[in-house]
């Protein structure tokens, strides 16, 4: 599979509603690139030493790439998210936070659903069992 587009742009994987699998081809995308340590680590501060200056460089323009790999994967829905942060650690940080929240509030609400679940007076036990069935995609 080429990793071009049909309007030769690279493909990114599109943050949807499954954050896991958008993380790990992210993830591999920004490693590809070699900018994954912006994402892991903070910038490194200027001094009056060269060294630390060509550092503090290299770290802002491989910032900058990751930032804009995390932007140019998600979806408008969670693009102020994004962009509304100065580095890509930040960025990684606000998509992981939203949906971990939204798996744990998913997760309570599917815990009380289950909690509530009765076998009606005027259901026979197989279409109980359907229904208890149901909720196991839900909880995968």
């Amino acid at each position: 599979m080429s990793e071009y587009g049909r309007y030769a742009g690279p493909r990114f994987a599109q943050l949807d509603d499954d954050y896991k699998v958008w993380a790990v081809y992210c993830r591999a995308q920004m490693i590809k690139e070699k900018v994954w340590a912006a994402v892991l680590t903070d910038r490194p501060a200027s001094g009056s030493g060269a060294k630390s200056d060509v550092a503090a460089e290299a770290w802002d323009l491989m910032n900058e790439s990751a930032l804009a790999t995390i932007q140019m994967s998600v979806k408008p829905a969670h693009l102020y998210s994004v962009t509304a942060v100065r580095t890509a650690k930040e960025a990684w940080d606000a998509l992981k936070d939203i949906f971990e929240a939204r798996d744990n509030a998913r997760l309570l609400q599917l815990m009380h659903e289950l909690s509530n679940l009765k076998k009606g007076s005027d259901e026979n036990i197989i279409k109980s069992c359907r229904s208890c069935r149901a909720f196991r995609p839900s909880m995968t």
